[in-house]
């Protein structure tokens, strides 16, 4: 393998953008991301689990996408 593969694999570079992480020193001997990743992946998995939240048009509560209807109906009484 090359040496950048290498370092992502021992964690001295990001797994998945390769930005250096322990400011360049060697790593703990297995692959790590790094935080900016690790918030993209948690944004990414709520979105595609239907979690993410947005306002009710009606009381402009946040509530999450895929409860919308429930909440409609159980706090407002509309039947959608």
């Amino acid at each position: 393998m090359g040496e950048i593969a290498d370092m992502m694999l021992d964690g001295t570079m990001c797994q998945q953008c390769g930005v250096w992480m322990h400011e360049g020193e060697d790593g703990p001997g297995f692959p790590q991301t790094c935080s900016d990743c690790r918030q993209s992946n948690n944004r990414a998995e709520h979105v595609a689990a239907g979690q993410e939240k947005i306002a009710c048009p009606i009381c402009k509560k946040r509530v999450k996408k895929v409860g919308l209807q429930d909440h409609q109906r159980d706090a407002h009484g509309q039947a959608s």
